[in-house]
């Protein structure tokens, strides 16, 4: 028995946002979500096109669900799979615009649920002082007590951190984490995870014998397509880190002759060189460095986007590489998105042209 790698989008939104499987979120989202809290008793999914329709977003991957909590109360879910630190400000932009969005839904009087955003992260955000599960809300700055209605919330899982076995699973939200991590490298459900009915109907979702040829080349293209990501971006830093160090030095040596000619002038023209050049080095290098990181990681974003695009439509034209040149990060991260659900090449265009 194989399984499917959970962490890709395809695959996420298969096992996590089937409406008949309701009961898999509800699991999922209780054991990462309500751990202490008052449980969520069901779940609404809303479809592409209503998330479409509702909030203006069309990507593949993310789940958004209304809440209704066992109290009453209810909330909006948004929950997506991360793979590559390249999102940004994104995230922080589609929360808010899932909130502010309930606002133009056509009704007098809508309804304005606070939005919990869940965002699962195959890559390590916040250093290791930080812990797996990362909680954020809107609060004082100074007496640090959270704003009343908790409007806004984002909840980060860093699931390189998740190192566990399967001896020592304790709770669901452990033993969640552990599918997440480790489904593709098992041949058989363990006894473990075989003891919550979600968790079964989750690897019945992920067995690979239950899915079309045509669904398996999707995930597969999908795993290229992030591991092609991941070279591109260590490509692309080591680069920037080149031109930057090359760029601080040239920068550094203007820099540190004048200021230690200036230094010479009270305390000798030796001295002041040698200080003078050894600071303005330093500064150089580390505005050179930021600088090439940039343009690194631009490049490489490039790259990736350019071959995603490649191997969907064929070789691209002058006209549209000279449109892809002028594309920020931001946009790339855009078009990296919504090149999945382009039919031919002339949507390619269309959205091109669309771009400031």
């Amino acid at each position: 028995m194989n399984f499917i790698d959970p962490k890709t989008s395809f695959a996420f939104q298969r096992i996590f946002g089937s409406p008949p499987h309701s009961e898999i979120a509800l699991s999922f989202f209780n054991a990462l979500l309500s751990p202490q809290s008052v449980a969520i008793a069901s779940l609404e999914f809303f479809t592409p096109d209503q998330l479409a329709r509702a909030f203006g977003r069309r990507e593949t991957g993310a789940i958004v669900a209304r809440a209704t909590y066992e109290d009453g109360s209810a909330a909006l879910i948004d929950a997506k799979i991360l793979n590559l630190p390249t999102f940004g400000k994104r995230l922080l932009f589609d929360t808010a615009k899932t909130y502010c969005s309930q606002l133009s839904q056509q009704r007098q009087d809508p309804e304005i649920l606070p939005v919990v955003a869940l965002l699962l992260l195959d890559f390590d955000l916040f250093g290791a002082e930080a812990d797996l599960i990362s909680r954020f809300a809107l609060c004082e700055m100074e007496q640090q007590f959270v704003f009343p209605d908790r409007e806004l919330s984002l909840v980060f899982v860093e699931l390189p951190k998740f190192s566990k076995s399967l001896e020592t699973l304790e709770t669901s939200a452990d033993r969640w984490l552990y599918f997440l991590r480790h489904a593709p490298q098992l041949d058989e459900i363990p006894d473990v995870l075989a003891t919550e009915q979600a968790l079964q109907q989750a690897f019945a979702l992920a067995d690979e014998s239950q899915l079309t040829r045509e669904e398996l080349d999707i995930i597969q293209q999908q795993l290229l397509f992030i591991a092609d990501q991941r070279q591109s971006v260590d490509v692309g830093v080591t680069e920037g880190l080149r031109r930057g160090v090359e760029a601080g030095r040239r920068q550094g040596k203007e820099e540190g002759i004048a200021e230690g000619i200036e230094t010479g002038h009270q305390t000798g023209l030796a001295e002041g060189r040698k200080v003078g050049i050894e600071e303005g080095i330093a500064q150089g290098k580390e505005a050179g460095i930021r600088q090439g990181r940039l343009e690194g990681l631009q490049v490489g974003q490039l790259n990736i986007v350019r071959r995603l695009l490649s191997r969907r439509f064929g070789e691209l034209d002058a006209a549209v590489n000279a449109k892809l040149q002028k594309l920020s990060i931001t946009q790339l991260e855009s078009l990296a998105e919504s090149a999945w659900d382009f039919i031919t090449d002339d949507e390619l265009v269309e959205w091109l042209d669309k771009q400031p």
